[in-house]
């Protein structure tokens, strides 16, 4: 599978490489989907980044993805309520457009797209 990679100074991963991915995020109370660029660590010999910190992790948490929501229409917000399930998730290889990581249907959601 094809990735693009990100040069980076440093991962915790011996042998593997930051890649490109995309972030859709639903707001699941107005079904709005925005697209939040992020960087992966593939690690070698995987055929896509680990999902843990999207599914169990730091960015599972509804506080972090609102964030990155917001970033993804050019909005700095501070969040202060932590909570599960105001936003879903799906990730995207941009080089193959396959979703490796789905946690909603995207059928007649809207979308925003962003840098």
């Amino acid at each position: 599978m094809k990735w693009e990679t990100i040069e980076k100074k440093s991962h915790p991963i011996k042998g593997g490489s930051w890649v490109r991915a995309i972030a859709h995020i639903r707001k699941n109370e107005t079904g709005e989907i925005r697209q939040y660029e992020t960087h992966e660590i593939l690690a070698d010999g995987e055929g896509f980044p680990s999902v843990f910190n999207w599914e169990e992790n730091n960015y599972s948490c509804d506080c972090n993805r609102e964030l990155f929501f917001e970033r993804a229409a050019g909005n700095e917000i501070e969040t202060e309520e932590c909570s599960d399930g105001r936003f879903s998730v799906n990730l995207e290889n941009p080089v193959t457009g396959e979703i490796y990581y789905r946690e909603f249907s995207p059928a007649n959601a809207e979308v925003s797209h962003t840098k």
